[in-house]
């Protein structure tokens, strides 16, 4: 049924003759208007009845026109007349179901197929992303037609979108249609005289006229066609034709929601997302658009969990080897930086074991970033001058720059002044900047920009004042002077001491610790220990001199130790205590705890009976009393044990500050959940202490694995992301045995739900963990469990290897792996 063809003919008898000469269309034009008050231009009906060539079809408001001049209310009208009038209408919606899915597989794969050529390491290393598949599926089984996925660029979108479309089992049941299409095509939409609806059917090649009751048959459609318009910030148009492709979108979702069985996907940075939610009229149709669904990126998805970077790293630069490199074995900051998938696919992109120290700085990948997005892009100079006009900004007033004032700067409203317009767009699109509207009384409204990444901020700032100041005294004053009260104060601390560290400026060093202290210690410290780890010859260098300092002593042995390295960097600084310090004591605990942990039992003073006496000199220690009762603990036996584990209980009690009773509990932490002789000191974890980040989740890791043990209710989701979250906001230098835990945490909860394959790899995280910080002892008791396990599953040979390596560490440590006293021992 041809029904242009008809309307024409009905258009025909409502004029009264045969419309024949170019001059009749003229005529027509003047009734038209007198009969609808609406005006189709001659040129238009020439083209609508061939006297003039054209390539293109009538618009829908041309076709809304003549209907009414016919005495239709539409041109929809019109066609459901014609159905109705037709006796031999019928439904062909198996054909068209057919059609769709035929004509969908060749434009899918060349979307894909683009999709994975763009990926910045080779797709099939990338990562499923489950949760957020999730998302998608709770997308078409819900009662919403529209859904947008907004974050910056390089944060996977495109990559998430190609692994969904392949790994869906309802794609290949034929159960749904995804349909993914460029973003850029939109230009030919917004050239063309085609309706949205009528421009996005022929990009499968589907003549949206030629089905005449399409709506009637989409809603009969056995499953569900979702359009995937990837890339929205692709799109380069300005000014009428983009206003018309934003309105063309939303006009799409409203359509879809008053239809049946059709549902659109957008991705898109949220600059784009931002212009296209100023034309939104139906908000209510959309899905994972409020603003509390945003996150400090910009971004309404989640960064890669430690799950998905560390499948991520064990398709690349693990691939092959014997030692893996693990997402918690990287400082926390770099943990957090790589999280964000383009600076991951830089690390993964620079890594070797030649230079996996320098890439440990979080410093150093952000200004890899840099480089590759700023001074290795498309202007390169352009870019860096808007960026440090903001830093400069930021130096100067700590706050954004006014739009208005870097157009005068640099004219980025003009396309013929250089290329500051592409430029500036192109860092807007990143994400490198942001824009934000903002009133006030006296201007008005007007846009600030600044730089939307505090780390690019921070490196930005740090690298303009060791230009201007050097490394040297007058830098550390310039920037407390300039930032103390600053939010990025610590950070750029932090980023300072760094890039004095890489360079070997010994003085600076000594003289930044000196200038900072103690109000930032903790940050100093922290980085630090970062940097002793790159550079050991520098570590010996410099940590005499510092250990001259009581305060920052008291800090690295006492207070906020390295934990996570008891066989390395804390262990070297113990060795450096003199016996004159007034912790030397407190250091010859430490390092017997140390010994303990890594299974050096022969280097323990007094073993076989470990002097108990040392309570009365300790002082107000209860780091090192946590430490002592360990020892006391585990070189005991009988009632001997019983009454050092009261007293411990007791010490704990009499323990009036918070800091230093869960200094206490994380002394004794790593053995209380595998010696049976602890078990009584798993009651002092049952307090919460909450006064910092680090303690919240430390505690709430320990809540859910005591849950889990006693409940046998395996984790949801959920469960599994917030611990994973927990393990951020520990310290930087002590939390390794407590993600140790919540990895042994995740396994059991996978074991309980037979999830075998989930279950290893966590167990697995948690034992190359150990083995990573030192703790020995408890990688033994580990492996064990984990062989144990695998033999009683069948899976005898690969479960011997790891019994075998626990009874060589059980053999070489003299300490007995069979001991009634260990959890699963026996």
């Amino acid at each position: 049924m041809d029904l242009h063809k008809q309307l024409i003919e009905t258009v025909e008898k409502r004029f009264g003759k045969k419309i024949s000469y170019q001059r009749d269309c003229k005529t027509l034009s003047e009734k038209v208007f007198d009969q609808t008050h609406e005006y189709i231009s001659p040129a238009t009906l020439r083209r609508l009845f061939g006297f003039l060539k054209t390539n293109s079809k009538p618009t829908r408001v041309t076709l809304d026109i003549l209907a009414r001049y016919c005495g239709f209310s539409h041109w929809q009208d019109f066609v459901e007349n014609q159905i109705k009038a037709s006796a031999t209408s019928k439904s062909n919606t198996p054909e068209l179901w057919s059609l769709i899915m035929t004509n969908s597989q060749e434009a899918n794969h060349h979307s894909i197929r683009s999709i994975q050529i763009k990926s910045g390491i080779p797709f099939e290393k990338t990562v499923r992303r489950t949760y957020l598949e999730s998302l998608l599926n709770h997308f078409v089984s819900s009662n919403r037609f529209a859904l947008a996925i907004v974050a910056p660029g390089g944060y996977g979108k495109s990559t998430f979108i190609a692994h969904w479309y392949l790994n869906n089992p309802k794609v290949k049941q034929q159960q749904i249609i995804p349909i993914v299409i460029s973003a850029s095509k939109l230009e030919n939409y917004a050239f063309s005289e085609l309706n949205i609806d009528e421009w996005l059917w022929s990009q499968i090649g589907i003549n949206a006229f030629s089905i005449p009751n399409l709506q009637d048959e989409l809603k009969k459609l056995p499953g569900t066609v979702i359009f995937i318009i990837d890339a929205l910030d692709e799109v380069t148009l300005t000014g009428i034709k983009l206003e018309r492709t934003l309105k063309g979108i939303h006009e799409l979702a409203k359509e879809f929601s008053e239809s049946a069985n059709t549902k659109l996907i957008i991705t898109s940075r949220y600059a784009t997302w931002k212009s296209l939610q100023g034309y939104l009229i139906n908000p209510e149709v959309w899905l994972n658009i409020d603003q509390s669904n945003f996150n400090s990126d910009n971004a309404n998805i989640p960064p890669l969990s430690y799950d998905e970077i560390q499948t991520v790293l064990d398709n690349t630069v693990n691939e092959g080897k014997k030692e893996r490199l693990l997402i918690f074995e990287l400082p926390p900051l770099l943990r957090q930086t790589i999280s964000y998938p383009f600076y991951l696919q830089l690390f993964i992109s620079s890594y070797g074991k030649a230079n996996y120290r320098n890439l440990s700085d979080p410093l150093n990948i952000i200004n890899e970033f840099i480089k590759q997005k700023v001074f290795e892009s498309i202007y390169p100079e352009e870019k860096a001058d808007i960026l440090n006009a903001l830093a400069k900004e930021y130096l100067e007033n700590s706050a954004p720059l006014n739009k208005q004032q870097l157009k005068k700067l640099y004219p980025i409203n003009l396309k013929t002044a250089g290329n500051y317009f592409d430029a500036y767009h192109d860092l807007l699109s990143f994400g490198i900047i942001s824009e934000e509207k903002v009133y006030t009384d006296s201007l008005g409204y007007s846009t600030l920009v600044s730089l939307s990444n505090d780390n690019i901020l921070t490196s930005l700032i740090a690298q303009k004042l060791i230009k201007e100041y050097g490394l040297n005294e007058k830098l550390i004053n310039a920037s407390k002077n300039l930032f103390s009260q600053s939010e990025i104060y610590p950070k750029l601390i932090g980023y300072i001491f760094s890039i004095g560290f890489n360079e070997r400026k010994i003085a600076f060093l000594k003289d930044l610790f000196h200038l900072f202290l103690p109000n930032y210690l903790t940050e100093l410290t922290n980085t630090l220990t970062l940097c002793f780890k790159r550079d050991e010859s520098l570590f010996k260098e410099l940590l005499p001199h510092l250990l001259r300092n009581s305060v920052v002593e008291r800090e690295l042995l006492l207070v906020n130790p390295d934990l996570n390295g008891i066989s390395s960097t804390y262990r070297k600084i113990l060795e450096q205590v003199q016996p004159e310090s007034p912790y030397y004591k407190d250091s010859k605990v430490a390092k017997d705890y140390c010994n303990l942990m890594g299974l050096e039992i022969s280097r323990i003073e007094n073993s076989n009976e470990w002097h108990s006496s040392f309570l009365m000199t300790v002082g107000s220690s209860a780091r090192i009393a946590g430490m002592g009762f360990c020892l006391n603990i585990f070189f005991s036996t009988g009632l001997k044990t019983e009454s050092i584990v009261k007293k411990a209980l007791e010490y704990y009690k009499s323990i009036s500050s918070t800091n230093a009773r869960h200094e206490f509990r994380e002394s004794v932490l790593p053995l209380v959940f595998i010696d049976k002789r602890f078990f009584p000191l798993q009651k002092i974890f049952g307090e919460s202490l909450n006064l910092s980040a680090h303690q919240k989740a430390m505690d709430s890791i320990i809540y859910e694995f005591t849950n889990l043990t006693k409940s046998r209710n395996p984790f949801t989701p959920e469960k599994h992301h917030q611990l994973m979250q927990n393990y951020s906001q520990l310290n930087a230098s002590r939390s390794h045995f407590a993600i140790i835990l919540g990895e042994l945490s995740r396994s059991i909860s996978y074991f309980y739900e037979s999830n075998l394959n989930d279950a290893h790899t966590c167990i697995r995280n948690a034992i190359e963990l150990c083995g990573i910080s030192g703790y020995r002892l408890q990688e033994m008791v580990l492996m064990n469990i984990l062989g144990q396990t695998l033999m009683r599953l069948g899976e005898t040979n690969h479960g011997q290897s790891f019994v075998s390596y626990a009874d060589t560490l059980s053999e070489k440590s003299g300490v007995k792996m069979y001991s009634e006293y260990f959890v699963y021992g026996s």
